[in-house]
């Protein structure tokens, strides 16, 4: 079964979180791997509004030693998000920018909303939220926290309130353990800044709190422990606790100092000093709304990535071939596909920008869907002949094709088919070549024009580095002109693409142009 092998990077405020996920054919995953580096990204300039220079090399420290893992479990793809402390920092951009420069690492910054969007995929994915009842789920990071309204699997609130415990504990400065004024303070800070928001929620009647993140995990942890529940505490998603549970773990963390809360069991070392922050703005919210039952998610940001993924992927697929299970071609050629191990996310690429230059250049050819799905076909099968060999892959690939027996196609489409997988490398069509030349001559344009196409197409993703967003087709009597969006430099695609222009070039009697478009990180 073919698996695709993806990493997730969550740039949290004071913790960075790794995750290797591998995901089969049947969109089933399981996580391989996962890493977390207390890095501690807010420290020191989190209330003004920049990563302090200790904190900003700490943090691409941590990505490069992230790059050397990811490279030794070969993952396909990188996906890093970056959340409140990167975002909001006067400097965030030099570090997206550094981090690339050192590590190559494409690190997206979203906004609070698309972040609590996100851990409410990930936390409806993970736990059981209770039907018909309105349910608040939390996730307090370093820098925001995040609330999201959830009832029968639809969000009814998204909001991002910057809260984070990293953010609380740098204005504050707490004394150890934290003076009952110095509470007070932090619970003003909380009130006046969400006060808008505890407005909006009163008016749901809150029946459930779900929380995500260290501090929840931890206050769980410890509520197990002190109720003598060993296992939940080694498992705790789904795990539930009433309020008054933890009331007392709140309370006995006021009055703990560092080296106390170190002791208590079910304490997790990297969120000692954070702790009390999260605890007093959970006290806030449990009591302000009355909320008498509290569980813990362990999805959250990282997963809801991964689900995301997931979702998108299907709809790629789904937008190009159509639902398989309606389509009987479409769904022959993926069984095909996952049969001799294809990798989806290069296959799903080279089929999306085969299909736009073909839309591009339809008035030239004047081809129409029918001749598009065979083409679609062959990008999403143009590397199968890895299976039997690297070597002459494209001869292999056509092989496996013709002796394939798909569903819904005829003798003379196969044959086709298996031709435009031949000739998406290498040597040209030539009526030498048996399988070529037995095609009617309407049929013999047809494989030029569309192996022409996916020659460009496949070489625009070359080193599969999914680095080409979309392209723009221009044409004249004389030139087709090809230009390249991408997201960064793409000298090796173009030089690949523009070395096999030659079959476009001879067919479509017009030089191929192939350039990239302005570009910036």
């Amino acid at each position: 079964m073919n698996k695709e092998k993806i990493a997730i990077i969550d740039l949290g405020t004071n913790t960075f979180h790794l995750m290797i996920a591998e995901i089969n054919d049947r969109d089933e995953f399981r996580i391989a791997d996962k890493y977390k580096e207390p890095v501690k990204l807010g420290e020191g300039g989190i209330t003004s509004g920049r990563i302090s220079e200790k904190a900003f090399a700490r943090g691409v420290k941590t990505l490069k030693k992230f790059r050397k893992l990811i490279d030794s479990t070969h993952a396909v793809s990188v996906k890093a998000f970056a959340t409140s402390a990167i975002r909001s920092a006067t400097n965030g951009k030099k570090f997206v920018e550094q981090v690339k420069k050192e590590t190559g690492i494409d690190i997206r910054v979203i906004n609070g909303n698309e972040e609590a969007s996100l851990i409410y995929e990930g936390i409806r994915n993970g736990v059981q939220l209770p039907a018909g009842e309105n349910t608040l789920i939390m996730d307090i990071g370093g820098g925001s926290v995040e609330f999201i309204v959830s009832r029968d699997g639809q969000p009814q609130l998204l909001r991002s309130l910057d809260l984070g415990a990293a953010r609380l504990l740098e204005k504050v400065s707490p004394k150890d353990p934290i003076h009952p004024e110095q509470v007070k303070k932090v619970q003003k800070i909380v009130r006046e800044v969400a006060n808008g928001l505890l407005k909006e929620l009163k008016e749901f009647s809150i029946g459930m709190l779900v929380g995500s993140s260290g501090t929840f995990e931890t206050i769980g942890a410890i509520v197990a422990h002190k109720k003598k529940d060993p296992l939940s505490s080694n498992n705790l998603n789904s795990y539930r606790f009433s309020d008054r549970d933890y009331l007392q773990v709140h309370e006995l963390l006021l009055r703990s100092d560092r080296s106390a809360r170190l002791g208590i069991p079910g304490m997790d070392a990297m969120r000692v000093d954070m702790i009390v922050m999260g605890t007093i703005l959970l006290d806030c919210i449990v009591r302000e709304l009355r909320i008498g039952h509290l569980m813990v998610s362990l999805n959250a940001l990282k997963e809801g990535i991964l689900y995301r993924h997931i979702s998108e992927q299907k709809e790629r697929i789904h937008k190009l071939m159509g639902s398989s299970a309606r389509n009987l071609r479409a769904k022959a050629v993926r069984n095909l596909a996952e049969k001799y191990q294809y990798q989806p996310a290069h296959a799903l690429k080279v089929s999306e920008l085969a299909g736009s230059i073909y839309e591009q250049t339809r008035h030239l050819h004047r081809f129409d869907k029918a001749e598009k799905d065979l083409l679609l076909y062959g990008a999403l099968l143009h590397d199968i002949g890895y299976f039997v060999n690297r070597s002459g892959h494209h001869k292999h690939g056509q092989y496996l094709v013709l002796h394939s027996s798909l569903a819904g196609f005829s003798h003379d489409e196969l044959i086709i088919l298996s031709n435009i997988v031949r000739y998406h490398r290498k040597s040209l069509p030539t009526r030498e070549h048996f399988h070529f030349k037995v095609l009617e001559q309407k049929h013999r344009l047809l494989v030029r024009i569309l192996a022409g196409i996916l020659r460009i197409a496949d070489n625009l993703d070359r080193g599969h580095r999914n680095l080409v967003r979309r392209v723009q087709v221009e044409t004249d009597d004389k030139s087709i002109r090809i230009l390249v969006d991408a997201e960064e430099d793409v000298d090796i695609e173009l030089t690949a693409a523009l070395n096999n222009r030659a079959l476009m070039e001879q067919t479509f009697d017009r030089k191929v142009v192939i350039q990239q478009m302005a570009y910036s990180y």
